[in-house]
């Protein structure tokens, strides 16, 4: 047991009050008459001493800590089981010349870990990898251990954080972790291990062997268009000696698109290798990056790297037409103009009425002005306003597949777009009321088109401190609307919103001071934000909606090896309403003639999803039927692409640093799990797991409470017996 005293007491004064008690107490029987026996005057004295300095120190909150028995113990063991367990472990297998993987070195070590254990503590053994496994994510469903959702990537801190989140009767006294340590995804789990609060020991599995180089990661531009160079960006690491040279290729099937040659970085480094590349062809172009293969690679898998690049056909027609001069139309125009695959053309209307052009020298409007455009742009102006004809020609160009793009400016706001041909499907109704001002915050469903940086934690932050927008007026998002970005202060008012008109997309941005977010004194990149968050937008208005019943998607272009495959269906009518319901089955078909079938299930109206384990790299052609009631609705095709390279194949050697920073954090113990049997019989039981005590608040005890009463009490009792005062 242990006692604690509250933080900062006085400790000086309470020993001094102490000594006072006591000098109190040797006064108070230091008399000669009447007599008393000196053992008499012993125990009085004791007991008002002890009485006085017990309500001294009470003064100092103490607190009584006493150890529960260990008995019922519980204790977690996590067995990596992610891609990397798959590779030798490095070491020799006894009477054998091959080395086993590291998942047989980390199944023995559980074996010999339940073992040891057995009759110490309850152990339970959980499995993981880019997340904590359940019985589920083993289920067929999901392709089990050796094709699972998780097993593509290594987040440790992840487990650990959800054990934290387990019912209490449920959460471990302490924890060991079992694996390779070469951790690639999720929280930091240094963190993780202390926040849990109980030990966390860490068995590393695998040896440090060989070399390896591979891709790190390859970035491409999302504007590419035929013809026009367009950068590719591949980045290298390599355990090789600093300086040694390697060969970076870029390749289109068999076919050599750029090379580079960089030197290696070192161990812990990596280098970029800038590539230029042309296209030739419109559409989705599946570009491969290599690295020149290495004698005795440790891991060959990451010596490649796929990256899938839309390309588009030629220029991008927009025609943006405003009621005035502004900043906001200054920095979309400014944005645009820097675009050389943005065919621009803005006309402003002064105050006669008049049509007054930007860039090219015809000014006056007619509907032929929308020939070859693909998105439209109204800044703070109504149909209505653009005459009867060109009013009539923009409701057709919407209807029959347009973008638009709705600028509200100040008042009367969205509410202007009410009047004319699209008046019925631009009607917007009155929602929460907001201040002057909104903050945006994006929303998850609009993270793609609204990641207007690479490294989303620094674009999360720069979304965060973006500048609030002014006018904003009261709107309610109707059933089928998006809701892209919402007011931060109010969730319910949109800032984006996204709404679908007949085959068009239609976005109206409610309220003004959007060039607010190109231009800050604090962040030099937030030109450059502006820049691609505009380019992203026209690209996305300009795309069509779904014209057949039927259309199916993949959720990513190229799919990291390993990784599951998410396809979503959107089935719809001859009037674009959402048809639920309805059966919808698959099928795939790849390299080599490989098929497999696949099953759609319901989500939102209209809405199917198909998720599947990886189905292997190559690309994959996907063929998907809807029916109900034996009738078919409609059919559709796709296409997707599965990578070679994962998080996995990236990190190749032990991580010893990573798992005894993990052990140090959390006061556990750290070790190597071909040794599990030895390293468990030299662990006190005591420290493999955190000592579960109860704590008494002194203060508030009504046994010593009775206890000080009862010895101030037999003091008073013998005093009046033999007659004292």
């Amino acid at each position: 047991m242990t006692l604690h005293l509250a933080p900062n007491s006085p400790l000086v004064w309470l020993w001094l009050a102490t000594l006072a008690a006591l000098g109190v107490a040797v006064w108070a029987y230091g008399f000669r008459q009447p007599p008393l026996s000196l053992n008499s005057r012993r125990v009085l004295a004791l007991l008002r001493v002890a009485a006085l300095a017990v309500l001294v120190w009470l003064l100092a909150l103490p607190v009584l800590e006493r150890n529960l028995p260990g008995s019922s113990t519980r204790v977690v063991v996590l067995r990596d089981r992610s891609l990397s367990m798959d590779r030798p472990s490095g070491e020799t297998r006894a009477n054998a010349a091959s080395s086993p993987t590291r998942a047989e070195i980390a199944a023995q070590a559980v074996r010999e870990l339940t073992a040891a254990f057995r009759g110490h503590a309850q152990i339970e053994v959980r499995d993981f990898a880019g997340t904590l496994f359940t019985d589920s994510t083993a289920g067929p469903a999901f392709g089990g251990y050796p094709g699972g959702p998780g097993r593509a990537a290594t987040a440790t801190g992840d487990a650990l954080a959800e054990l934290a989140r387990l019912p209490v009767e449920r959460r471990p006294d302490g924890v060991v972790i079992v694996s390779d340590g070469a951790v690639n995804a999720g929280q930091d789990p240094v963190a993780a291990a202390h926040a849990l609060g109980v030990p966390v020991h860490a068995l590393l599995v695998g040896e440090h062997t060989g070399v390896d180089r591979g891709i790190a990661g390859v970035e491409a531009s999302t504007e590419a268009r035929v013809g026009e160079a367009t950068p590719v960006r591949v980045r290298v690491v390599s355990d090789e000696e600093r300086g040694t040279p390697i060969e970076v290729k870029l390749t289109d099937g068999d076919r050599e698109l750029a090379h580079a040659t960089v030197l290696a970085p070192g161990p812990g480094a990596e280098v970029t290798a800038e590539l230029k590349v042309v296209p030739a062809r419109a559409g989705l172009a599946l570009w491969t990056a290599r690295v020149a293969p290495l004698e005795h690679d440790l891991s060959p898998d990451d010596d490649t790297h796929g990256v899938a690049v839309p390309v588009a056909p030629g220029k991008l027609g927009v025609l943006v037409l405003s009621s005035g001069l502004n900043w906001d139309l200054t920095f979309l125009r400014r944005a645009l103009l820097g675009d050389t695959t943005v065919d621009l053309d803005s006309r402003v209307r002064d105050a006669s009425g008049n049509w007054r052009a930007l860039e090219k020298r015809v000014g006056a409007l007619s509907a032929g002005d929308l020939t070859g455009r693909s998105v439209v742009v109204l800044d703070a102006l109504s149909g209505i306003e653009l005459g009867p004809a060109f009013d009539k020609a923009l409701a057709a160009f919407v209807h029959g597949g347009g973008g638009l793009l709705l600028l509200a400016g100040p008042e009367p706001g969205a509410a202007r777009f009410a009047r004319g041909a699209l008046g019925n499907e631009l009607t917007f109704m009155s929602g929460a009321a907001v201040g002057a001002q909104a903050s945006p915050e994006p929303q998850p469903n609009a993270s793609e088109l609204l990641m207007w940086d690479d490294d989303q934690a620094r674009g999360a932050r720069a979304w965060h401190e973006a500048a609030p927008l002014s006018d904003v007026v009261p709107i309610a998002p109707g059933g089928a609307d998006r809701v892209l970005i919402a007011s931060r202060e109010n969730p319910n008012v949109p800032l984006w919103l996204a709404r679908t008109v007949g085959r068009g997309q239609v976005l109206l941005v409610n309220g003004t001071g959007l060039w607010r977010w190109s231009l800050t004194g604090t962040d030099e990149l937030a030109g450059e934000r502006g820049r691609r968050l505009w380019r992203k937008a026209m690209r996305w208005l300009a795309e069509p909606v779904q014209g057949e019943p039927l259309r199916v998607t993949a959720e990513r272009r190229l799919v990291p090896g390993g990784e599951p495959v998410r396809l979503d269906a959107i089935l719809q009518d001859a009037q674009f309403k959402a048809v639920s319901g309805a059966e919808v089955r698959g099928e795939l078909n790849g390299p080599g003639g490989a098929t497999r079938p696949i099953t759609f299930t319901p989500g939102g109206p209209g809405a199917y999803t198909s998720i599947f384990a990886s189905p292997g790299p190559g690309r994959w052609q996907v063929s998907v039927r809807a029916t109900r009631d034996g009738r078919e609705l409609g059919r559709a095709r796709g296409e997707f692409a599965v990578d070679r390279w994962t998080l996995e194949a990236l990190n190749a050697q032990p991580d010893s640093a990573s798992m005894a920073a993990i052990a140090a954090a959390s006061g556990g113990k750290f070790g190597k799990a071909s040794g599990a049997a030895a390293w468990a019989r030299g662990l006190d039981t005591r420290q493999l797991v955190r000592n579960r005590t109860a704590s008494a608040r002194l203060w508030e005890s009504p046994w010593l409470f009775a206890l000080v009463v009862g010895m101030l009490s037999a003091e008073w009792a013998w005093r009046r017996r033999r007659g004292l005062p």
